[in-house]
């Protein structure tokens, strides 16, 4: 379903299977990457292309080398919002990949995957190390042998793996790297912005779903608005009209009467012009 506007609308450049073509789409805070794949569906941006899979948006960081399919329930100002403005070189593009059946929503398991296994770690530019690394408790943690004491290296709650998709330099054929969904600016040291790793291409295939899966739970837990974007309005409008119903239930109590009758408060000058006789006098005291 397409998403209602919410904010201003701007145009968007999405370019299809490669960078010779490219549809216009007018987008807002609100939209998902799943909403600007029905739109170019509809205007007919995606006929005639073959290939396995399924469609999705990818997320190019051409600044750091890198893409990743952006599930159809993310926001795509959420991905913006971490691309460096003064830079402007990052882009959509739409593909068809296989990733799609499982970052499906559908697809999403009932608890966070895990997985472990040997991969080489870039501990520093162009220094390679083996490493295990495991996923587990929506983490990823690496030792330099297995049962050996592990070192946090990032959290899926703001981290999800990229495949590299420029030249490099890693020593195995499969270069793929875990990267901060947040804006670089947040970090006081650029190489905790970006881990890279590689293996051979079997197993990192095998990594890169594993941690996209475990990333997508991660978003299902914290981030309920993304699956349901109806309930936050929903609620604070049922919030609003049981607001309005009690107000417009409740009456004014009418103020009640004391129970003791207190006379009125008399000045003395009122005393005085009240008492007709003088002092001393049988009548005095006595109101005419």
């Amino acid at each position: 379903m397409t998403a209602l506007p919410s904010g201003p609308v701007v145009q968007q450049r999405f370019f299809v299977g490669d960078m010779q073509r490219f549809n216009m789409v007018e987008i807002t805070s609100a939209t998902t990457a799943g909403d600007v794949v029905e739109m170019i569906e509809a205007q007919g941006g995606l006929a005639g292309i073959t290939g396995s899979g399924g469609w999705m948006v990818f997320e190019v960081a051409q600044d750091f080398g890198m893409e990743r399919p952006i599930r159809s329930f993310e926001l795509l100002s959420d991905v913006q919002a971490s691309w460096n403005k003064d830079k402007m070189v990052n882009l959509f593009v739409l593909k068809l990949t296989p990733f799609a059946v499982p970052l499906h929503r559908n697809a999403i398991p009932s608890s966070s995957p895990v997985h472990s296994g040997y991969v080489e770690w870039e501990q520093k530019r162009g220094k390679w190390s083996k490493r295990f690394m495991q996923l587990r408790e929506h983490s990823l943690w690496i030792s330099k042998r297995e049962g050996k004491e592990q070192v946090l290296l990032c959290s899926l709650s703001n981290f999800d793996a990229y495949i590299v998709n420029r030249n490099h330099r890693a020593p195995k054929p499969f270069a793929f790297s875990l990267k901060s969904t947040d804006s670089l600016t947040f970090f006081e040291n650029a190489s905790d912005y970006v881990h890279n790793l590689s293996c051979n291409e079997r197993d990192g295939k095998l990594w890169m779903e594993k941690i996209l899966v475990a990333r997508s739970y991660v978003l299902q837990q914290e981030r309920q608005i993304l699956f349901n974007p109806k309930a936050a309005g929903a609620s604070g409008a049922a919030l609003s009209r049981a607001g309005t119903l009690a107000r417009k239930g409740t009456t004014r109590r009418p103020v009640e009467a004391p129970l003791v009758s207190v006379p009125p408060l008399v000045f003395s000058d009122q005393v005085q012009r009240s008492q007709p006789f003088e002092p001393g006098s049988l009548l005095h005291g006595r109101v005419s």
